[in-house]
């Protein structure tokens, strides 16, 4: 039996010292040297029977290592149940060294989840989620649709570029009169209008002719996403190739059908729209909701978030941002994007949702909250519609991942927070 003591470093984080008796590191060193002993080689000897003491002479430190590592996985699980400690990750161990007659002793650190005892969790304050989606907002997005659908057409009997046209250009960068990586580009269309050559914009190209080359200064922002680049200023040849202008399609019913959606006249896609852009509203303000909800129930309950838990989180927040840029169609490889200064800007949202989804089931526990197969069942339904898919098809495809049980904390989770939002004072 391993013999072990614990060390508070933290409400979450636990040093579990383990010692191991000789007896059980001469066992161990025992089992692995008789198994190495009926396989290895040497030169002069059979294989199995090379005596004893030449495998420990040649192959005795990583025979050594090898029982240490063993030695650990054998015990810390006796260790931890010793001590009740259940971790939110696997321990980060510091190994001793595996000496013959003398106990094996190691270190773990261990992170668990904190002991929390939820209070004042009634009354919390909240926005109120209130969606109203405007008349002009709904035409500006209609607007945007039409801009987006709209094509780009040579300009006839001209050659001078005038404010508002499209210039098809190509252009190259330089940064202190050296090449800037990632800025060499061709057939680029730049409108001719105020703004940074950034977003592809250039005013500046004003009177110039098909085939004139200008240089352009653009000056990179203080928050630039490439850090390098941050409060410098590029020089950019740029040469105009050829000259569009954009045609905007009628605002009629032939371009509600155009889009190809369920709409067919031109009062379905504004309704339509509303509709989306309510959604998308409710979405947002739900989730301000829930993050001030969260926010007001960590301040009445302080409480430390275990860092495997948090990194984890970040993690995950990392990964839906660049699925999100993927399905805009955008190559986050292009952005420049510091990984590291992302991680570090996710942090602390990601330390609040862990707090407060550790305080929500604090208060299920409290409250008797629970996921019942009905909840698990309207669950199914629902994103059955949202994805087409049969309800069956996706209640297997949840068993077969064994996802149920992950899936019902979750549920358990809305459910706290729903409980949260009825005693909420709202406003």
């Amino acid at each position: 039996m391993a013999q072990s003591r614990i060390e508070d470093l933290s409400p979450v984080v636990k040093k579990v010292s383990v010692e191991l008796g000789p007896d059980r590191v001469k066992d161990a060193l025992d089992r692995a040297y008789t198994g190495l002993s009926r396989t290895v080689k040497l030169k002069g000897y059979r294989a199995g029977h090379v005596p004893r003491r030449l495998v420990e002479r040649y192959f005795g430190d990583d025979v050594k290592k090898d029982v240490a590592q063993k030695l650990v996985a054998g015990s810390i699980h006796e260790a931890l149940e010793e001590h009740k400690l259940t971790p939110v990750a696997p321990p980060r161990v510091e190994n001793g060294d595996v000496k013959p007659g003398e106990p094996f002793k190691y270190v773990a650190t261990v992170e668990v989840r904190p002991r929390v005892e939820p209070k004042d969790y009634a009354g919390l304050s909240a926005p109120k989620v209130d969606v109203n989606v405007t008349d002009e907002a709904v035409e500006a997005r209609l607007e945007e649709i039409r801009r987006d659908q709209s094509m780009f057409v040579p300009v006839e009997g001209r050659e001078v570029v005038e404010l508002g046209d499209y210039a098809v250009a190509e252009y190259e960068g330089f940064v202190d009169g050296a090449p800037l990586r990632g800025a060499k580009r061709d057939n680029v269309l730049l409108e001719v209008i105020p703004g940074s050559l950034l977003e592809n914009k250039a005013e500046h190209l004003v009177g110039a002719r098909v085939g004139e080359t200008r240089e352009l200064a653009v000056g990179f922002p203080q928050d630039y996403t490439v850090v390098e680049l941050r409060g410098k200023e590029g020089r950019f040849q740029v040469r105009v190739k050829g000259l569009k202008k954009r045609e905007v399609p009628a605002l009629d019913d032939q371009f509600a059908q155009d889009l190809g959606g369920e709409a067919k006249t031109l009062a379905e896609l504004r309704e339509k729209i509303r509709q989306e852009m309510a959604a998308q509203e409710k979405e947002r303000k739900e989730g301000a909701q829930r993050e001030a909800l969260l926010s007001s129930l960590v301040e009445k309950n302080p409480l430390e978030a275990p860092p495997a838990l948090v990194e984890r989180n970040v993690d995950a927040m990392l990964q839906g941002m660049l699925e999100g840029f993927h399905r805009r169609g955008i190559d986050v490889r292009q952005l420049g994007l510091n990984v590291d200064r992302l991680r570090d800007d996710l942090r602390a949202r990601a330390a609040l949702e862990v707090k407060g989804y550790l305080l929500l089931e604090a208060i299920a526990d409290k409250e008797g909250i629970e996921a019942t197969e009905e909840d698990l069942e309207k669950h199914y339904a629902k994103l059955a519609g949202e994805l087409n898919q049969p309800v069956e098809k996706l209640r297997q495809a949840f068993r077969k991942q064994d996802s149920v049980e992950s899936l019902k904390g979750r549920l358990r989770q809305d459910k706290a927070l729903a409980f949260l939002l009825e005693k909420a004072n709202l406003t």
